[in-house]
């Protein structure tokens, strides 16, 4: 049984990293690996500690995964840049709790509880027993998870006030991106069709075949439902699914039918289109047949787009603000930080 991975959002805060932050306190622990150090101090910022404990409470997933996918030399390297990594990151998120903590933006315990109570409906657990089962299958305890959720929820909150708040995307800026970057949003058209066929057979020639497709023709334009229609009628094998073909793409019917599913508006029915296998007829329910989307449909994806590179880049700027102010000293090199690979989860 797995934790979903779930990001805490609320509103105006930042979508916040899967909580996988540490093994869980068995009272029959697993022996340590080889090498490993109870605990030390790898990093100070503004004289508060980050020890190796935390490095490696932290990196558990990461080094789990890297120790299945890799083997000497090659390991080594991957542990020790993921080591880094999380050091940095965790320097960083030090740096901004302390930041949240002196200017008020620590979240209650009730907003904690809320979040708690919200991750566990999120993961179907109906019991705090249950809950905490499930935290032990991924190496968590609900105070580590409390912790991690009480840290970030004030960590989104500053980032709100400090990055968020200060971005505005004006109308006229998504309009210009979407006219300078056509290719970003060209696309095959498409439409979603229903087909009846009324074949060519030993039994049925195409005086048949057309007397009987125009019948079917007559029932619908007389009002009938195409696909009650195409149940009666066809003899495509999606007769079953009232001629529903589902979405085509241009390029994949026969050019006869492709010509006449893209030249219909949504609700229209074709004429009779012959084609070697006899007499059909289209239903479109919806077609897309530009082959740039229009600005209508990925204008939020442009916006999207545009604020979260801004983000990204007010963040850098501000991060690099709190760390040229902060004292922040580096007391260990990733590679003498021995990963402490946990032992696999045992499922419960």
């Amino acid at each position: 049984m797995r934790v979903a991975l779930v990001a805490l959002a609320l509103a105006g805060l930042v979508a916040l990293a899967p909580l996988r932050v540490g093994a869980a306190e068995d009272p029959a622990p697993e022996p340590m690996p080889p090498g490993m150090v109870l605990d030390r101090v790898v990093a100070s910022v503004n004289e508060e500690a980050i020890t190796l404990s935390e490095i490696q409470e932290e990196g558990q997933p990461v080094v789990r995964k890297i120790f299945q996918d890799f083997v000497g030399p090659e390991r080594d390297r991957q542990v020790e840049e993921a080591q880094k990594r999380l050091l940095n990151d965790l320097i960083d998120r030090r740096l901004m709790y302390q930041v949240a903590r002196k200017e008020g933006m620590l979240p209650s315990s009730a907003e904690v509880q809320g979040a708690i109570e919200e991750l566990k409906q999120n993961n179907n657990a109906t019991s705090d027993e249950q809950f905490k089962a499930m935290l032990k299958a991924e190496g968590l305890t609900v105070e580590q998870v409390r912790r991690t959720i009480g840290e970030r929820l004030a960590i989104g909150r500053l980032q709100a006030r400090q990055i968020r708040a200060t971005i505005i995307i004006e109308e006229p800026e998504l309009s210009a991106y979407y006219e300078s970057h056509p290719k970003e949003f060209e696309r095959i058209p498409e439409a979603e069709v229903r087909h009846i066929l009324v074949a060519f057979s030993p039994e049925r020639n195409e005086a048949a075949a057309r007397a009987r497709a125009e019948e079917a023709l007559a029932k619908i334009r007389a009002g009938q439902d195409f696909a009650a229609v195409a149940a009666a009628y066809s003899d495509s094998d999606s007769r079953e699914q009232g001629g529903s073909l589902g979405v085509v793409h241009r390029g994949e019917l026969a050019s006869e039918l492709e010509t006449a599913a893209f030249s219909l508006k949504a609700g229209e029915v074709s004429g009779l289109i012959r084609t070697e296998a006899g007499y059909n007829l289209l239903k479109a329910e919806r077609v897309n047949a530009d082959t740039v989307a229009p600005f209508s449909d990925v204008r939020d994806a442009i916006r999207d787009k545009i604020y979260q590179q801004r983000f990204e880049a007010k963040r850098k700027e501000w991060m690099d603000r709190l760390r040229a102010g902060a004292s922040i000293q580096i007391l260990a090199k990733p590679a003498d930080m021995p990963p402490g690979v946990p032992q696999q989860p045992k499922t419960p």
